[in-house]
């Protein structure tokens, strides 16, 4: 009798996307494995701009502004990540004062990482 043996490679990286929205829904940041992808979303029309927040394994923190307004569309930025790499995501509010990081409002979400994607 033959035996039909399946392995799977305790090596293998799946990639995962992730999505997380600023504490009152008015930001949404997602991660798109496929292609490296950060979309950055302004979802209410509420005066203020939509963040959002990367960690890259490795690589340090990053933050990236959708200044459009909420019917100005998505920010997509194009990311260059080896496989494998684990990201930390959140999304944020702010208002755009001319510097990275000084008009968000770390306030508008609580917790920091909220979701985690692998490239």
């Amino acid at each position: 009798m033959a035996a039909l043996t399946l392995g799977v490679s305790a090596n293998a990286h799946a990639e995962t996307d992730c999505t997380d929205y600023s504490d009152n829904g008015g930001g949404k940041a997602t991660f798109k494995a496929y292609g490296e992808h950060l979309l950055v979303d302004d979802i209410f029309a509420d005066g203020h701009s939509a963040i959002g927040f990367i960690e890259i394994y490795g690589d340090g923190q990053y933050w990236y502004w959708n200044r459009m307004g909420a019917d100005g569309g998505v920010r997509d930025v194009d990311l260059s990540l080896a496989e494998g790499t684990t990201v930390h995501v959140g999304a944020y509010l702010g208002n755009w004062d001319g510097t990275v990081t000084g008009g968000i409002d770390f306030g508008s979400n609580a917790v920091i990482p909220s979701c985690i994607g692998t490239a």
